[in-house]
């Protein structure tokens, strides 16, 4: 019988615990149920045979099931794993890029009819030069007006001219041709009133705007 039940038992290895369990408690139940039912056929020391044929399976069934309840509860199912930490938080988004540096350039003015730079603005485009150097990558528009006064071809043709002296004086001071663009609007774009000289004075100007910044 020790023999049949490891013979169940290495036959067992596909089998869950509790499903060894249940053989394992039902074969030792069954062997000793069989040795009860074999003690239970002795009468007066001496062996029945009538008695052994129903004590002995009747024996090795009821320790089977017995065995095999007694396996079934003693292995008891494992606990079941813990559900998996939830995953972490995804990773915030990078800050945006901040914005681009504004470049301020300041324009310089003209007398009446003409377009040579006057000495007191050297030193605003002198400062004007720095800064571009500082940004070489910033195409600037050099944009020329004029007052009222004249026709509206002749303040083109001028307006122009202011805006390549400029440009021409920038470029003398190592700022590429390439990243200067000179354009002339005559007679418009007012920023003062033509009605007074000093409005006028004012309306007669280069700005410096950067292509980005229009």
């Amino acid at each position: 019988m020790w023999a049949a039940m490891l013979g169940m038992v290495s036959a067992c290895s596909s089998m869950t615990e509790r499903e060894k369990c249940v053989v394992i408690g039902s074969v030792a139940g069954g062997v000793i149920g069989g040795g009860i039912g074999a003690g239970a056929s002795v009468n007066r020391g001496s062996f029945k045979t009538s008695r052994a044929e129903i004590g002995i399976p009747v024996g090795v069934a009821a320790g089977a099931l017995l065995g095999g309840l007694i396996g079934y509860i003693h292995c008891a199912p494992p606990p079941e794993a813990p559900p998996p930490p939830p995953p972490p938080p995804p990773p915030p988004p990078p800050p945006p890029p901040p914005p681009p540096e504004k470049i301020v350039l300041r324009g310089v003015h003209f007398n009446f009819d003409k377009y040579y730079i006057r000495n007191v603005d050297k030193p605003v485009l002198d400062e004007a030069a720095e800064t571009l150097k500082a940004n070489p990558n910033v195409k600037v528009y050099v944009n020329g007006y004029c007052d009222w006064i004249g026709s509206a071809s002749y303040n083109l043709r001028l307006s122009q001219r202011r805006a390549e002296s400029v440009a021409a004086y920038l470029e003398d001071k190592g700022i590429p041709a390439s990243q200067l663009i000179p354009q002339g609007f005559g007679k418009t774009h007012f920023v003062a009133t033509n009605r007074t000289a000093e409005g006028r004075a004012q309306n007669r100007r280069v700005e410096l705007v950067p292509a980005d910044q229009q």
